[in-house]
C-alpha cells in the first residue's frame, strides 16, 4: 500500500497544490484504498493489487473528469470526439519521472518481488539449457539401436516436442514473474534518482546474503569446471564401437546438466546482490565498486588468445586425427570453461575488494 501512496504523490507533484486538487488527491487515494482493499480480499497477491490498482488509477488525466478536475490539470473535460482515437503512450504500468528516488518502502517491496521470483526464474534458465538435451540425444540413440522400437524419425520428433515443451515451459515461468514485478518497472528500467538511504539499506541487504552467494558461486564454478569431464571421459577411454557416438553424446547432455544445475544453484542466491546494484546505481556504493578499466580487460585479454587456441585445437584435431565427427565436442566444452574463467575472474576481483 505505501508503494500506491507514494505513487498517489508522485502523480500530483507536478502539479500546484490547491485546495480542489489537495481535495481530489484525498478522494483518489480513498478510491485506490478501496480497490486495493477488494483484491487482497479476492485472494490476490500485494504486488499484483498494486499492479492493478496503479493500471487503473495511475493516470490522471483519465481519471480527471470522474474527480472533476480537469479544469485543474490543464486535460479536456471530456473524451476527444475522434473516431479512432490514438493510443496513450504511457505504458500500463507505473515507470515514474526518471528524476524520483525510489522510497524506502517501495525498494523493500521491489527487494520482496525479487526474492518471491527467484526460484521461478532459476527455474526457466536451466529448463532453457536443458531443453536440447532430448534432441540430440534421442536420434543418437535410435542410431544406436538403443531402442529396439524406436525409430530415427520419431526419435528426431520426440526430441522436437520435448524441446518446444521445456521451452515453453520456461518461458510461461518468466511471464509469470513479470507480474509481480510489474509495480516496479520504472526500478527495474532505471527510471529514478539516487537515494543513499534506499543504497544504503540495499548495500546492508546483500551483506546479510552476501555468505550463501559466494557459497553459490564456489559450487556454481565447480559443476562447470567438472562439466567437460563426462565428455573428456567419453571420448578418450571409451573405446571404438558403433554405440561410441550415442555415449558422447549422452556425455554432451550430461554437461549441460552439469551446466544447469550450476545455474539453478547460482541464480537463486543472487538476487539480493542484484538489487544491491540496482538501487544503488549513481551513488557512492556505485562508483566505488566499479571494476577498473584494467580489471574489466581481463577477460577481453583471454578471450583475445583463448578462441583463436581453440580453433587450431579443433582444426589440427579435425585434419590430423581424422576425428571430424567427434572433434565437434571442442567447442561446448570450450564454451563452458570460458564461462568458468570468467566468472571466477570475477570472483576473485568482488573478494579483493571486499578485503580493501
Amino acid at each position: 500500500m505505501n508503494v500506491i501512496i507514494a505513487y498517489l504523490e508522485t502523480m500530483f507533484s507536478t502539479y500546484p497544490q490547491t485546495p480542489r486538487l489537495l481535495e481530489a488527491k484525498l478522494e483518489l487515494r480513498a478510491m485506490m484504498e478501496d480497490a486495493y482493499a477488494g483484491l487482497i480480499a479476492e485472494g490476490h497477491s500485494e504486488n499484483e493489487a498494486v499492479g492493478q490498482v496503479i493500471r487503473d488509477f495511475g493516470n490522471l488525466e483519465e481519471i480527471a473528469p470522474v474527480l472533476g478536475i480537469s479544469t485543474d490539470i490543464g486535460s479536456p473535460a471530456s473524451p476527444s470526439p475522434e473516431p479512432h482515437p490514438q493510443p496513450q503512450p504511457q505504458p500500463a504500468a507505473w515507470q515514474g519521472p526518471r528524476n524520483t528516488p525510489v522510497t524506502l518502502e517501495e525498494a523493500k517491496g521491489y527487494a520482496q518481488a525479487q526474492n518471491a521470483i527467484r526460484f521461478r526464474v532459476s527455474t526457466a534458465v536451466a529448463l532453457f539449457v536443458l531443453s536440447p538435451i532430448a534432441i540430440i540425444t534421442l536420434p543418437a540413440a535410435a542410431e544406436a539401436n538403443v531402442f529396439a522400437s524406436l525409430s530415427p524419425s520419431a526419435a528426431t520428433f520426440a526430441g522436437i516436442l520435448t524441446l518446444l515443451a521445456f521451452v515453453a515451459i520456461g518461458v510461461v515461468m518468466i511471464v509469470t514473474t513479470s507480474r509481480e514485478t510489474e509495480p516496479y518497472r520504472r526500478i527495474r528500467e532505471h527510471h529514478f534518482s539516487p537515494s543513499h538511504e534506499v543504497a544504503v539499506w540495499s548495500q546492508s541487504l546483500a551483506k546479510q546474503h552476501e555468505g550463501g552467494r559466494i557459497r553459490a558461486l564456489q559450487i556454481a564454478i565447480t559443476l562447470w569446471i567438472l562439466s567437460p569431464v563426462p565428455v573428456i571421459a567419453a571420448a578418450l577411454l571409451i573405446e571404438e564401437s558403433p554405440q561410441k557416438s550415442f555415449w558422447v553424446v549422452l556425455a554432451v547432455a550430461a554437461l549441460l546438466c552439469f551446466v544447469a544445475a550450476g545455474l539453478a544453484v547460482l541464480i537463486p542466491s543472487a538476487w539480493a546482490h542484484s538489487v544491491a546494484e540496482t538501487l544503488s546505481r549513481g551513488t557512492e556504493f556505485a562508483r566505488a565498486t566499479e571494476p577498473e578499466e584494467a580489471e574489466r580487460g581481463i577477460t577481453g585479454v583471454v578471450a583475445a588468445f583463448y578462441w583463436p587456441l581453440l580453433t587450431a585445437i579443433f582444426l589440427a584435431w579435425g585434419f590430423i586425427g581424422s576425428a571430424w565427427h567427434i572433434a565437434w565436442v571442442i567447442w561446448p566444452i570450450g564454451a563452458v570453461l570460458f564461462g568458468a574463467i570468467a566468472a571466477g575472474t570475477g570472483a576473485i576481483d568482488g573478494y579483493r575488494k571486499s578485503r580493501r
